[in-house]
């Protein structure tokens, strides 16, 4: 959409933007752009924060009064949960209290067992969700979810490991793989009784679970990959902006 902006402005047309990968900004030079420390897919912060939306929306809008052009701005604030714009934490609990393993199978020796254990334990909750809402996201990889999380933790410690899927890009398998996966754990967990915010089930999928633990390692292996996809995806893809910090580090 940056590019796009340039030729638009240059038919007289001004144009704006919400910007979720600074670095991409900072190349492309876009003529107005408002930089939000979202996670991908959702520009205008978390579902059911109308206020706060307004606020983005209207910062961006805002920023069709200026013309000392091209300017990247940063809004100031991160989406927190609730109708109110305030964290909602009460009364909510993860569906299942992992700690530092699953039911005696060490995640470090043995993630495939674990991460299988976990999500067999996920099971009764995510067929709550389907049942309650009659639908679910999962299945845009059209491969099955035990074999997807086979793959990503095979991937993760290999990046030549064969993917389920031959007609697809490397890049955009793990791609497919890693909103599948998510899609599983998030719907299972806000079957859950009680409102959970946004920020506390990306803290929980990814700082609490074996899963959280695979994509750290997902990420890291992508990042060194030679593949210039795996590498942009290590960047915001697999870990959200506000989960940056359980990077490896050195």
């Amino acid at each position: 959409m940056g590019a796009l902006a340039h030729y638009f402005e240059r038919a007289g047309i001004a144009t704006t933007q919400v910007s979720l990968v600074r670095e991409h900004s900072e190349k492309i030079k876009p003529p107005r752009a408002l930089w939000c420390n979202f996670e991908l897919g959702r520009p205008f912060g978390a579902p059911d924060e109308p206020d706060f939306q307004r606020r983005v929306l209207l910062e961006t809008l805002n920023l069709l009064e200026r013309t000392d052009v091209p300017i990247l701005v940063d809004f100031p604030d991160l989406p927190l949960g609730g109708s109110d714009g305030e964290e909602n934490l009460e009364g909510w609990a993860c569906p299942v209290n992992f700690g530092s393993g699953v039911e005696g199978i060490d995640a470090e020796t043995n993630p495939t067992g674990a991460l299988k254990q976990e999500m067999d334990l996920l099971r009764s909750w995510y067929d709550l969700s389907v049942e309650a809402l009659r639908r679910t996201t999962v299945g845009i990889s059209e491969v099955d979810l035990e074999e997807l999380a086979a793959f990503i933790i095979a991937f993760s410690q290999d990046d030549t490991t064969p993917p389920p899927r031959t007609d697809l890009h490397i890049g955009q398998m793990v791609g497919l793989a890693i909103d599948d996966l998510k899609a599983y754990y998030f719907e299972a967990a806000t079957a859950k009784p009680g409102r959970a915010s946004d920020k506390e089930l990306a803290d929980w999928y990814y700082g609490e679970t074996v899963m959280g633990k695979v994509l750290v390692e997902l990420s890291e292996t992508c990042r060194l990959a030679d593949d210039d996809l795996l590498n942009a995806m290590a960047i915001r893809k697999i870990l959200p902006a506000h989960q940056q910090h359980l990077k490896k580090t050195g």
